[in-house]
């Protein structure tokens, strides 16, 4: 799987506009016909890099989160990437200057991106 930074940010949306109520009864399981594959994997991925706390439901049969929540780094991805028009900046200069998007690329065109709106480009 290739890592989709799209599907990154609709997960920590996703995961950021849940109620205590509906965290509880959230899950992202490979066996959840309601989460496509790449959100249940991008899910993980967030999980395991600290972004998302979760409780472990995995089995060998497969993979499960159940809970989830933004953890405080979760929590400043999420405020570099929120902004539509921030985050489609950031993914143009990326492409313009040929850089690949990694956490650090991202959180640093993400303050390029937010100083070039702030001031009206």
């Amino acid at each position: 799987m290739k890592r989709d930074w799209d599907v990154i940010r609709d997960v920590l949306l996703e995961v950021e506009e849940l109620s205590a109520d509906d965290r509880r009864r959230f899950s992202y399981s490979e066996s959840d016909g309601r989460a496509d594959a790449a959100r249940v994997e991008h899910a993980l991925l967030l999980w395991r890099g600290g972004f998302i706390k979760a409780i472990d439901a995995g089995s060998t049969g497969g993979a499960a989160l159940l809970c989830p929540d933004l953890t405080w780094q979760g929590h400043d991805l999420l405020d570099t990437l929120r902004s539509k028009p921030v985050w489609e900046r950031i993914k143009s200069t990326a492409k313009e200057k040929g850089i690949e998007l990694t956490f650090d690329a991202v959180k640093a065109l993400g303050q390029m991106a937010l100083d070039y709106v702030l001031t009206g480009g």
